[in-house]
């Protein structure tokens, strides 16, 4: 009997000592996940632990909440001087990002809630094709594909004769310009009224999958990233490009590529913000990183010059031991960043200090941006999953995020489909309502029955519960766009899979006007301008579309 007992005390040892080293094997190769590519580089910075706080910051309220989500984590800060990184970030109300008349970026503004920009009256209710503009494919990548989102832009007349718009547009009176990066690996420039052409398009390596991003100081510079490393069998550049649009040259390549990441994939198909008070470029990667570039910009506007001198700070960091990329735009309140990776890990990312605050696991790739709007005076987040690393038929996630917190305030679900090929879930950024219905947040969701289906919800802000829903014969990964008329009314336009945008009453859920556009697959998302819409389909077409 005291044979048995002592080998069952040493075999529960050995299982203890087991257990104990796996555990430290994967602290280890955790810490190592952080510092194997960095071993050499003079100005890395790095801390690992639980979040903590890292001192007191000047845009951070002394009462203000602590975090309730924890998750053990790794970061590195890896400068281009040596210097150590500081910065004084504090993003305004979303309505002041812009200093130029239109839309800049994906979503709109820092808080990615809006790509709908100035005024409209609805008589008709109806779409009318204006203009048509065919493009082209690189290998098999054709058209415009996800996210895909324009921008439009009025400039200012001093900027603008500066440009190299041709002679006609720079006379036009009240001209405004359309900027879209598509699969065929251009960036093409179109009248907003006629479609026609307003200066020479811009190539570069490789397909362009996300959107096309102008600075929204009005300075003429576009930025832009490729979302594909090979054409006809060859391996090409592959990164983040800012370009001037004085001249169209390039004035900076950010190669995704980069030794310091954790991924050899160097696609950038999230969007950027821009700090302009500290002339910062906030920029979310595909192999992991986020870059945030001080781009002592240059410009005469009296000569029509600009240069930049930029210099590259890069944020490094693990969750729970794992990293992963960045495939949705940046949203930003105050000084804090919010994100998702392919892993679902959701962070909220101090900027001045660029350590995270808080994150949460979302169970699954998230391509969509996340939103944010600002209530009672707190920030309110909203995240939503695809259906796509659990392999299987599965729940896709909403969720309402404290933003201050991380925590979850309601959560909905929609069963979806996986595809292997074609994600499932949400892959679109949300509605968040205003006006006549301040009340919802609207999502659409793909692949919902079957592979071909979908489904749009409208969700009650306070407790997530269904205010109404609608039920698609063919699904979408276009984010929708809300719009409200000269009266306060509030509607959705919305493109599908066939190539038909929908015109739905923002609150019943209702279509009232559909237009098959013929154009294919409508993968990106559109972008409104007064009356004017623009958005391109996988059929090689982009669309002008006034809305009547």
């Amino acid at each position: 009997m005291k044979r048995i007992l002592i080998k069952v005390l040493i075999s529960m040892l050995i299982i203890f000592l087991i257990v104990v080293a796996i555990s430290e094997i994967y602290e280890i190769d955790a810490e190592n996940a952080t510092n194997n590519y960095n071993n050499n580089y003079s100005g890395d910075m790095a801390v690992s632990g639980e979040w903590t706080e890292s001192g007191d910051i000047e845009n951070v309220k002394e009462n203000e909440e602590e975090p309730v989500s924890i998750l053990p984590y790794t970061v590195q800060i890896i400068t281009e001087s040596g210097e150590e990184y500081s910065a004084n970030i504090s993003f305004s109300e979303p309505s002041t990002y812009n200093k130029i008349e239109g839309i800049t970026t994906f979503r709109g503004n820092n808080y990615r809630d809006s790509a709908f920009c100035g005024e409209l009256e609805l008589k008709e209710r109806t779409f009318t094709k204006v203009w048509t503009k065919v493009i082209g494919k690189t290998d098999n990548w054709t058209g415009v594909g996800w996210n895909g989102q324009p921008a439009i832009v009025k400039w200012d007349d001093s900027t603008k004769k500066h440009m190299n718009i041709y002679d006609e547009f720079k006379q036009k009176k009240d001209f405004v310009e359309v900027i879209y990066g598509t699969l065929d690996s251009h960036v093409y420039f179109y009248d907003l009224e006629t479609g026609a052409e307003t200066r020479p398009s811009i190539k570069v390596e490789s397909s362009i999958k996300g959107s096309v991003t102008i600075d929204p100081r009005g300075y003429p510079l576009l930025y832009v990233g490729q979302g594909i490393n090979q054409v006809s069998g060859e391996s090409v550049r592959m990164g983040y490009h800012i370009f001037s649009l004085v001249d169209g040259k390039e004035l900076l390549f950010i190669n995704g590529r980069d030794r310091d990441a954790y991924s050899g994939w160097g696609a950038f198909d999230g969007n950027p913000l821009i700090y302009a008070e500290e002339d910062l470029l906030i920029l979310p990667a595909e192999n992991g990183l986020i870059y945030v570039v001080k781009l002592n910009t240059n410009y005469d506007i009296e000569n029509g010059t600009i240069s930049i001198n930029p210099n590259i700070t890069k944020y490094k960091w693990t969750v729970n031991g794992r990293a992963g990329g960045i495939e949705n735009a940046i949203a930003a309140y105050k000084n804090y960043a919010y994100f998702v990776n392919n892993n679902g890990a959701l962070q909220c990312l101090d900027l001045n200090t660029l350590t995270p605050r808080w994150s949460y696991d979302m169970q699954d790739d998230c391509d969509a941006t996340c939103g944010l709007e600002e209530e009672n005076g707190k920030i309110m987040l909203y995240a939503a999953t695809e259906v796509d690393r659990r392999k299987t038929d599965a729940p896709a996630y909403v969720r309402k995020f404290n933003g201050m917190t991380g925590e979850v305030l309601w959560e909905y679900s929609c069963n979806c489909k996986y595809d292997p090929n074609v994600n499932g879930g949400v892959l679109s950024s949300p509605i968040i309502g205003k006006g006549k219905i301040s009340n919802l947040v609207i999502y659409n969701f793909s692949k919902v029955n079957n592979l071909l289906d979908g489904k749009m919800v409208a969700l009650n802000k306070d407790d997530g519960s269904v205010v109404w829903e609608k039920d698609m014969s063919k699904y979408s990964w276009s984010s929708p766009v809300a719009i409200y008329d000269t009266s306060g009314e509030a509607y959705i336009v919305f493109g599908n899979s066939i190539g038909q945008l929908l015109l739905i009453d923002a609150l019943t859920g209702e279509t009232i006007h559909t237009l098959n556009t013929g154009g294919g697959n409508i993968e990106g998302s559109p972008a409104i301008y007064n009356d004017m819409i623009v958005i391109g389909t996988r059929g090689k077409r982009i669309y002008g579309i006034k809305i009547n």
